[in-house]
């Protein structure tokens, strides 16, 4: 490990630009790359999705009271002329809780990464227009789902697996 270190500061181009920045920019990529950051994205989003919706079930496909009740009576949309009650809490309820389980769990196997992270930032701007006080961690999961909707799930994940032994048309 030492030797590589040598050898990369003294390399005069490193990823493209030169002199000190090159140097300290590829020894960033070194310790921290793309990749890495990509799979942190993927399980920063999912955790706090996949404990809010393991908190709405008491069996499997059994919602829990607390869950239908919330939808039922503290959740509103905080809209121009509102707050609105949430149509249909009980259906509303289940399909929430479904997409907190399943949205997660796609997100960190890196299984259609990018549709699940865009659920997941629909699901945060809805949050949002619910719990409007909450608007710091909010942006945080929004920002997050942005940047694996844009840069992709990387190279640890079943997606780039797949793409990987799909055979494209013209390939022979």
């Amino acid at each position: 490990m030492l030797t590589s270190i040598r050898k990369f500061f003294h390399n005069p181009v490193t990823r493209g630009k030169t002199g000190w920045l090159g140097r300290i920019d590829g020894l960033i990529a070194t310790f921290a790359p793309t990749s890495l950051a990509q799979l942190a994205l993927r399980f920063g989003l999912a955790v706090p999705f996949w404990r809010s919706g393991m908190s709405k079930w008491d069996g499997f496909l059994q919602l829990n009271d607390v869950a239908i009740l919330l939808f039922a009576s503290e959740f509103k949309l905080h809209l121009p002329g509102g707050p609105y009650d949430f149509p249909a809490p009980a259906v509303m309820a289940f399909a929430v809780a479904c997409a907190e389980v399943l949205l997660p769990i796609l997100l960190v196997l890196g299984l259609m990464t990018q549709l699940a992270a865009l659920g997941l930032l629909a699901m945060t701007i809805i949050i949002q227009l619910t719990v409007p006080d909450g608007w710091p961690i909010h942006l945080t999961w929004a920002a997050m789902a942005l940047g694996v909707i844009t840069w992709g799930p990387g190279k640890w994940a079943l997606d780039r697996w797949i793409a990987a032994r799909t055979p494209h048309p013209g390939d022979e």
